[in-house]
C-alpha cells in the first residue's frame, strides 16, 4: 500500500485521478473574463480587493492561471483523462458555475455562451452519447441550453443554492425554504417536462429526518420509500452528493448516482466491513467476481480489488449481450417505464441515465469546505 495525498480539487492532477480510478468525474466550469473556459468552484479569487474585482468572469485568464486555476482546454488535451472520456465508459459531470451578482452578467445570455463554448471544445473527441452531462443549479439551465441550440444532456441541481454569499454556511442557509417547499415528485417531474434525464440532488432527500421535510410523502432506500423513488423518477438519472461510503452501497442499489469525495485508492473497505468497488458503471462486477470479493476476508479485499479491475471488461469492452443483461435487470429492478426491451438498443452508447455510478466530487474529492 502506498500513501495517498489528495491532489488539489478541479486541477488536472485530481480529475485524471478521479477519472481513471472511479466512473467519472464531477467538477466546475466557469468562464473568465477573456471568455475562456476554468475550472474553479468559487465566485471569486482571494484577495483583498472588492468582490467584484475578483470574480472570475471579471479576470483574464493569465491572472487566473497565475492563481493556479486550471483552463478547460488544459484537461482536453490531457490524453490520459480523455481516453478514458472517450473508450472506457467513464461519465463526465460539468457542472456550471453562475457569476456573483456583483458582476452584472446576464445569466442566461451567460450560459448560452458557455454551452455554445463546451460544445465546440469538445467536438472533436466523438464522445459517446451518454458521456457528458452539464448541470447547474441555475433555474434557467433548461431553457438556455434549448437557445444555446446545444444539444448535450442538462440537469438543474436542487435546492436552488444561489450564486452569492462568502461562505457555504450562508448559502445552505438561504436554500432551507427551497429545501422545505420542494420534493422529489414535484421536482422530478418539473425537469421532465423541460426534457432533462436526470436530477442532481443533496443527499438530504433520501436520508435523515430531513426528507420528512418537504409537501409530499418522502422517497428513500429502502421500502416504500424507494418504491416511491423509482416510480417517480421513472427511469431518470439521480445524481446526489455528498455520498458517504456507509451509504454506498444502498445508493447504489436504488439505482442512484453518486458524486463522491472518497477517491482515496488505498479504502478497499467500507464502515460495514464490505469491500468497496469504484467502478460499478464503466467496469461492473460479474457474478464470479461479486461472489469471491463477499466470499473473502477483509486482508484479502486489495489484491482481489487490484486484480478485478486489471482483468474485468470495461463497459465498451462488454459484449452486446451481457451489456443489454445489466441494462434489463436494471430496467425492471428500478420500474423503468414501458417494456425494459426499449431501453437495450441504447446500451451502446453508454449506460442509461438511470444507471448508477460512481463520480469522482471535483475530481478526487474537494479539498476545500465550500
Amino acid at each position: 500500500m502506498t500513501n495517498w495525498e489528495i491532489p488539489k480539487e478541479n486541477s488536472i492532477d485530481a480529475l485524471r485521478h478521479g477519472i481513471q480510478f472511479s466512473d467519472g468525474v464531477e467538477f466546475d466550469l466557469r468562464m473568465d473574463g477573456e471568455g475562456e473556459l476554468v475550472i474553479f468552484h468559487d465566485e471569486f479569487i482571494s484577495g483583498n480587493a472588492p468582490i467584484k474585482d475578483r470574480c472570475i468572469e471579471v479576470l483574464s485568464t493569465s491572472e487566473l492561471k497565475s492563481s493556479g486555476i486550471a483552463e478547460f482546454e488544459e484537461l482536453l488535451a490531457d490524453k490520459r483523462f480523455t481516453e478514458e472520456w472517450q473508450e472506457e465508459g467513464k461519465t463526465v459531470d460539468i457542472e456550471v458555475k453562475l457569476p456573483h451578482p456583483m458582476s452584472k452578467i446576464d445569466t442566461d445570455e451567460h450560459l448560452i455562451q458557455i454551452m455554445k463554448k463546451i460544445r465546440t471544445k469538445i467536438a472533436d473527441l466523438d464522445l459517446p452519447t451518454r458521456s457528458t452531462l452539464v448541470t447547474s443549479f441555475s433555474p434557467r439551465i433548461g431553457q438556455a441550453a434549448k437557445r444555446s441550440g446545444v444539444e448535450i444532456p442538462v440537469s438543474r441541481l436542487v435546492p436552488h443554492i444561489r450564486a452569492w454569499g462568502r461562505y457555504w454556511r450562508v448559502k445552505r442557509t438561504v436554500a432551507i425554504p427551497n429545501f422545505a417547499r420542494t420534493s422529489f415528485q414535484g421536482s422530478t417531474k418539473a425537469l421532465r417536462a423541460e426534457g432533462m434525464e436526470s436530477i442532481g440532488m443533496a443527499l438530504e432527500y433520501l436520508v435523515g429526518w430531513t426528507r420528512w421535510v418537504g409537501p409530499r410523502l418522502p422517497v428513500g432506500l429502502s421500502g416504500r420509500s424507494l418504491e416511491r423513488l423509482q416510480r417517480a423518477r421513472r427511469g431518470m438519472g439521480v445524481f446526489v452528493w455528498p455520498a458517504p461510503l456507509r451509504y454506498e452501497d444502498s445508493l447504489i442499489g436504488a439505482g442512484v448516482s453518486l458524486v463522491s469525495d472518497e477517491m482515496n485508492p488505498n479504502v478497499y473497505v467500507k464502515p460495514d466491513g464490505s469491500p468497496r468497488w469504484p467502478r460499478p458503471g464503466s467496469q461492473p462486477l460479474d457474478k464470479e467476481w461479486i461472489d469471491r470479493l463477499n466470499s473473502a476476508s477483509v486482508p484479502e479485499y486489495p489484491e482481489l480489488i487490484r486484480e478485478a479491475a486489471k482483468t474485468l471488461p470495461t463497459w465498451s469492452e462488454l459484449s452486446n449481450a451481457n451489456r443489454e443483461k445489466i441494462v434489463l435487470d436494471h430496467a425492471k429492478r428500478m420500474f423503468w417505464p414501458g417494456n425494459a426491451l426499449k431501453w437495450v438498443p441504447e446500451s451502446g452508447e453508454g449506460l442509461p441515465w438511470g444507471s448508477p455510478r460512481i463520480l469522482g466530487h471535483r475530481g478526487a474529492g474537494k479539498t476545500h469546505s465550500s
